[in-house]
């Protein structure tokens, strides 16, 4: 099966003070009130059931996007015990996915991208 996995760690330490611990650069609502994470989701509706698409992120913004984000149920929030950057967050991610599709397809995603036109790009 295909799944899709965006990856939202990262403190976005270099927009501070605008982000902060508790809301990073990922769920600020930058563009007409929605956060990159919630476009990033967007991009991928109609793509895959929703039921396939993962968020990878730090522990620390478990709830807060979970709050944030009311398509992303709890079982599909990856928590990455500490940030270790991109690689090991597609690494476990990957991990998390393939223990519970062995035949899993992963494609990974940011969620600090902006991505235009839409439409050619689930094209």
């Amino acid at each position: 099966m295909r799944y899709a996995l965006i990856i939202a760690g990262g403190a976005g330490t270099r927009l501070w003070p605008m982000s902060t611990r508790q809301v990073p650069k990922q769920l600020i609502p930058f563009i007409e009130g929605r956060s990159l994470l919630q476009i990033a989701m967007d991009r991928l509706e109609g793509l895959l059931p929703k039921e396939q698409i993962y968020v990878c992120a730090g522990q620390a913004h478990k709830q807060v996007m979970l709050e944030r984000l009311p398509g992303l149920s709890e079982d599909r929030f990856i928590a990455e015990p500490m940030g270790r950057d991109t690689l090991n967050a597609v690494g476990l991610g990957s991990a998390v996915l393939q223990q519970k599709d062995p035949d899993a397809t992963v494609a990974v995603f940011t969620a600090d991208h902006l991505i235009e036109p839409v439409a050619a790009f689930q094209q």
